[in-house]
């Protein structure tokens, strides 16, 4: 009688178990590889809607200190700017020697820019998997121009 020779029923589990150990194991891994793609889109999603509102202070609107609030793409995105003059971070020049000051320390000299901080949050998302970036970004404009 010959012996036939191959697999036994508890060698053919053991590879089966260790089989589906791997598959479980690798779709854990694919399935958080693509939730960070998805945060990563939605994240370079929201840089793009931050760049576009940032870029229109001060070109398509004038730059007035507040807060701004708005929603893009129906309320997925929502952002907030804020605007607020900031002080020259230049030291003042040295005065003249044998001249008076032109102004008290403070004061902003005429005709200088004036310098405003934007600080603009971008969020998305709902409860646990709420997401937000905070961008800032300083503009210089000369003062308005008086009435007559």
């Amino acid at each position: 009688m010959r012996r036939q020779r191959g697999f036994s029923l508890i060698e053919v589990i053991v590879a089966f178990v260790l089989l589906a150990t791997a598959m479980g194991i690798l779709l854990a891994i694919l399935g958080g590889g693509l939730a960070q793609v998805r945060q990563a889109g939605q994240a370079s999603e929201a840089t793009l809607y931050a760049q576009s509102l940032l870029a229109d202070v001060g070109v398509l609107e004038p730059i007035r200190p507040g807060i701004r609030r708005g929603e893009l793409e129906n309320g997925r995105y929502r952002w907030t700017l804020e605007v607020s003059e900031v002080p020259d971070p230049l030291p003042p020049p040295e005065p003249a020697v044998g001249l008076e000051p032109v102004e008290t320390v403070g004061l902003q000299r005429p005709g200088e820019p004036v310098l405003y901080l934007l600080q603009l949050d971008v969020a998305w998302g709902e409860g646990e998997a709420a997401r937000s970036l905070r961008f800032s970004s300083l503009r210089a404009r000369l003062p308005e121009a008086a009435g007559p």
